[in-house]
């Protein structure tokens, strides 16, 4: 029988980081699931093999065979929360699945070792979290924060979700489109205009989800998009279903559509 556990840490690490979660599967599951892009950097560890590994933000479904998931903790951090974890830029990540010993280190075998010695989950979670912790302390302040036109950008995405044009908030941040755009890819993974492509995107997938009915003209005119067509072919190109395919799968998850 699977199971899925989630802990929201406490501050300070829940400035950057937005849960962590504990998965323990099932190996008599015999199909296999898209995993939508979630729009989130995330620390994967597999506590049945031992590796653990980076996943930049992605704009694609991936699939996975989830018979062959068993103990597996993670991190999922906040837009732009990972910055200062890795050395390396967000944009290096983008899309990308890297080892996480490449990036810490032989503190990952330690890490990965605590984890499975730790003999609830609740005990993981503190194990992570502090791991965590320790991480934000030895990088130092500076290094984590971000720059504070891409902390005006994000807060202006949440609050305007379906904003028109990343031109005008770039005059609005007193800086050049190119300039920043990078340093927003930078620090958050993605560029600007598409973290607003895929968090209008994900807006959709949790509106459907709920269920009942679906007037998609008006979801999609709702949800930012131009038309029902402009809707179907964003919803295709991120999930790798249309969003009717989606409505009428199996979903485990949010994000997971099954596949057989």
């Amino acid at each position: 029988m699977k199971m899925l556990r989630t802990y929201r840490p406490e501050p300070p690490l829940s400035s950057r980081v937005e849960l962590l979660w504990y998965y323990d599967g099932d190996a008599m599951t015999h199909h296999k699931e898209y995993v939508l892009p979630n729009g989130k950097f995330q620390i994967i560890i597999d506590l049945s093999s031992g590796r653990g590994m980076v996943c930049g933000v992605r704009s694609r479904h991936s699939v996975i065979d989830p018979a062959a998931i068993h103990l597996v903790i993670g991190v999922v951090f906040h837009p732009g929360g990972a910055r200062g974890f890795f050395d390396a830029p967000g944009d290096h990540f983008y899309n990308q699945v890297v080892p996480l010993d490449l990036i810490w280190g032989s503190r990952v075998t330690e890490l990965r070792d605590h984890l499975i010695e730790a003999g609830t989950v609740e005990e993981k979670f503190r194990v992570l979290a502090n791991a965590l912790l320790l991480t934000m302390q030895v990088v130092g302040e500076s290094r984590l924060t971000l720059h504070p036109s891409v902390q005006y950008a994000l807060g202006k995405f949440r609050r305007t979700p379906h904003i028109k044009s990343v031109i005008c908030l770039t005059r609005e941040a007193g800086m050049s489109r190119r300039w920043f755009s990078q340093i927003f890819s930078a620090q958050v993974g993605v560029t600007p205009k598409l973290y607003c492509r895929l968090h209008r995107f994900l807006g959709i997938v949790r509106k459907i989800a709920s269920g009942g009915s679906v007037d998609w003209a008006d979801v999609a005119l709702d949800g930012g998009y131009c038309d029902q067509a402009h809707l179907a072919h964003e919803f295709r190109d991120f999930s790798g279903v249309s969003p009717s395919a989606y409505l009428a799968a199996e979903r485990p998850y949010l994000h997971h559509v099954r596949v057989d």
